[in-house]
């Protein structure tokens, strides 16, 4: 089974915030592991078709507090559909539309995707359904000529998983290097918890059972929400209700496609999220 994570901050966080937690869980991912992150408006990838602890590349990402970031979307992979691991079949995914970089990582499979080869402008490197998932949803995006930026575009976000959806199961992360959304899969397939954290100056957070590091990088505070398939801790955690996207930005809840109720707390103000 998959499993993703992602993190939105208000401030650039330092990237072993939680990975060290997250990456304990490969030992049934075995197929790949990928990191996006956003140094600036461009997106930064790293990524393998191998298990997390086999990688040589993971103890360097732990070691080096110098990749700082808002944004983070991350993916352990057990593969479903496709031949062997590979690394173009590997999580995340990334396009360029109209001078954004956009990130896409999936769990689930989806069946009977068909792509209009006159009409698309994005295609698969990979054989994954879930790249083939991202390639049409970015092709429905540029002929919407529209964007991600305001309640319209996330609600025709919404409605557009929703349809995608009903080709199998589909939890995923997307983001646009500003915000991002998270979609949980309307039969309830596996899960997807949120978790709001606050941080008053450097300081060293413990989730119970994990210490994390968060270096703020010269400021004195900040806020954020994680987002993951399974709880990386035993309290603070709220699940997302089946069918329901959250778009996050600068560290808060900004949209919830089933209003309040579906994420247990109203989108707020900023420090709002505690």
């Amino acid at each position: 089974m998959c499993e993703l994570m992602g993190l939105c901050f208000a401030a650039p966080v330092s990237a072993d915030f939680s990975i060290r937690e997250f990456a304990k869980r490969d030992e049934q991912n075995a197929d790949g592991w990928g990191l996006a992150w956003y140094p600036d408006r461009s997106a930064a990838i790293v990524k393998e078709p191998i298990s997390w602890r086999a990688s040589k590349h993971t103890q360097f990402l732990a070691d080096y507090h110098a990749i700082r970031s808002a944004l983070y979307i991350a993916h352990v992979r057990h593969k479903t559909v496709g031949g062997d691991a590979t690394h173009a079949d590997t999580h995340p995914f990334t396009r360029e539309l109209d001078g954004r970089d956009y990130c896409f990582a999936h769990n689930g499979t989806l069946l009977d995707l068909s792509v209009d080869g006159r009409a698309a402008r994005y295609h698969p490197l990979g054989h994954t359904d879930s790249e083939r998932a991202f390639c049409q949803l970015l092709d429905a995006l540029s002929r919407r000529n529209g964007n991600l930026r305001d309640e319209d575009g996330w609600q025709w976000l919404a409605e557009y998983l929703q349809m995608l959806n009903r080709h199998g199961r589909l939890n995923c992360l997307l983001s646009d290097g500003e915000a991002l959304f998270c979609y949980r899969d309307t039969a309830g397939y596996k899960n997807l918890t949120w978790r709001a954290v606050d941080v008053y100056g450097p300081e060293v957070r413990r989730f119970e059972d994990s210490e994390v590091q968060i270096d703020l990088d010269g400021q004195s505070s900040n806020h954020g929400v994680l987002v993951a398939s399974n709880p990386l801790s035993s309290a603070g955690w709220e699940n997302f209700r089946p069918g329901e996207l959250i778009v996050l930005r600068g560290g808060e809840l900004q949209f919830s496609s089933h209003g309040n109720a579906g994420v247990g707390k109203a989108p707020q103000p900023r420090g709002g999220l505690t």
